[in-house]
């Protein structure tokens, strides 16, 4: 049988060949003929990819700085989410509100004053049901009569005016990681840190595979509760010193840190994930199993081919190896053909 004079380097090396690194048999292949089954060539989908481990939780921490007169009285405690219209902080005992939006303020807000920093303080008094005045970028008598209103309600000092030491303003929701100043200290300065609420993936993926690090590169997520849901990198999360995380020596290839978006409707969880990044896929291609492989010639590769009770050695071109499976081609390869495979 042609099968058993090459097949055992092969089967020997499958492990390597699933990672496309496959070494040429020769004269020296070891003796005796392994058990031999057949299959039949499949056209298929094969896929490779690259899986890590992940963890769900909320993102990097960022520094949230208030510009807020006077002493620290009180903090939003870590852990705990702050939305819009609800304090930060305290200062001097009057609380520091968060609004949502993308302009920092940098000037006092009042009758006669016109931009986009008074659009975004309208649009959040619409938010928080202030109304009673155009929402524009003028900001009018009825704005200043709706700021009163609101500031009555917060227990400020009713001025109908807004300055920058009145508010914080963020994209969206705070959940906040850690204080990072205390009570009694002055409250304008660096006060907590904290991140978005929305869920994010965390990820350390080899330095080696620039492509899954890459902001919009897909990637499917299994959650704790083995559910997958699809994903998509936001970014890289650069270390400290600015380059990829060194492993401790013979401990493996350095890695970067890549967080990732999950397409989820359902809050999950936080926990440990795991993370499969797509590398290659081939479709609509002719596969084997890897054990089918023989080793012919200088780093070439053949399958046998049965018909009844007959055999031979072609020669194919091999594709993607995946899964278990590779890609072949050649004279004499069609789908539903027959070949030997080791077991």
């Amino acid at each position: 049988m042609l099968f058993g004079v090459v097949a055992a380097a092969v089967v020997a090396a499958a492990a390597a060949m699933s990672a496309g690194v496959i070494t040429g048999g020769g004269d020296d292949s070891p003796v005796g003929a392994p058990a031999v089954d057949t299959v039949k060539v499949t056209r298929s989908t094969i896929t490779a990819a690259t899986v890590v481990e992940g963890e769900i939780g909320y993102g990097q921490p960022s520094a949230v700085t208030s510009k807020a007169a006077g002493t620290l009285t009180w903090l939003a405690a870590a852990g705990s989410t702050v939305r819009r219209g609800q304090p930060l902080l305290r200062a001097d005992n009057n609380p520091i509100v968060l609004l949502y939006g993308g302009l920092p303020f940098y000037r006092v807000l009042a009758d006669g004053v016109k931009g986009p920093d008074v659009a975004q303080l309208e649009a959040n008094l619409v938010a928080l049901k202030y109304t009673g005045f155009e929402a524009d970028t003028s900001y009018s008598a009825s704005t200043a009569a709706a700021v009163k209103r609101w500031q009555k309600d917060l227990g400020l000092p009713v001025t109908g005016t807004v300055a920058p030491t009145d508010v914080i303003v963020a994209s969206g929701p705070l959940r906040v990681a850690t204080q990072t100043a205390r009570l009694g200290a002055p409250a304008a300065g660096d006060i907590l840190t904290a991140s978005p609420t929305t869920h994010v993936v965390t990820a350390k993926v080899p330095a080696t595979e620039p492509d899954l690090a890459k902001k919009g590169a897909k990637a499917t997520v299994t959650l704790p509760d083995g559910a997958p849901v699809e994903a998509t990198v936001l970014g890289v999360v650069t270390p400290a010193g600015g380059t990829p995380e060194d492993p401790p020596p013979g401990q493996g290839e350095p890695k970067v840190t890549v967080q990732l978006v999950l397409k989820a409707t359902a809050e999950p969880e936080p926990g440990p994930v795991t993370v499969r990044f797509v590398t290659a896929e081939h479709t609509d291609v002719l596969v084997v199993p890897i054990q089918a492989l023989l080793a012919i010639g200088e780093r070439g590769y053949g399958v046998e081919l049965r018909d009844g009770a007959t055999s031979r050695v072609v020669p194919v071109q091999t594709g993607l190896f995946a899964g278990g499976k590779v890609e072949i081609s050649g004279d004499g390869i069609a789908e539903g053909v027959t070949v030997g495979v080791a077991q």
